[in-house]
């Protein structure tokens, strides 16, 4: 355990112009995640496995435009309709084993990410917290540099998100 190091979380807030229930269906059916939980348009994502529950967990990959495969387990800690998501995510193999990063070493081995839902009129916002669990120092460091970097990823699945509620 590393209780004594604390990091600073990525705070990302977005708000949707569709209601809470289906917005919190997005992030929870793999039917609908696939279209959108991947960075940038041109991923594709695929589960392999999805028991999006309370202690339950997902398997998918996202492929890039080049072929690239990027496996991410994600084991759910709180599943509570239609505000609460709180979900631990790894990278892994095809076989759910978890990995470090093939791209960043001491990138943080293990995060959170704490999503909370709020109906506002007929749209939803969504505030999302990510961050480290129990890193190693290096792992703080790495992750507390990257902090300015922490939208790139996550504001592009949000856009994605924008864009296939809007089609629905």
């Amino acid at each position: 355990m590393n209780d004594n190091i604390t990091v600073k979380p990525s705070i990302l807030t977005r708000e949707y112009n569709a209601p809470r229930q289906l917005v919190f269906e997005a992030w929870t059916q793999s039917n609908h995640l696939k279209n959108w939980m991947f960075p940038f348009e041109g991923f594709t994502c695929e589960y392999i496995s999805a028991d999006i529950k309370s202690g339950g967990s997902s398997l998918h990959k996202m492929i890039t435009p080049d072929g690239f495969e990027m496996w991410l387990l994600t084991k759910y800690e709180e599943v509570i309709p239609p505000g609460n998501l709180i979900f631990r995510q790894y990278m892994s193999n095809e076989k759910s084993e978890i990995l470090s990063n093939p791209q960043m070493p001491d990138w943080p081995k293990e995060m959170r990410a704490t999503i909370t839902f709020e109906e506002e009129g007929d749209k939803t916002k969504i505030v999302l917290i990510w961050e480290p669990i129990d890193p190693t120092k290096k792992e703080a460091d790495i992750f507390a540099t990257s902090l300015i970097e922490h939208g790139n990823g996550w504001e592009g699945g949000l856009d994605q998100l924008t864009k296939y509620l809007a089609a629905l």
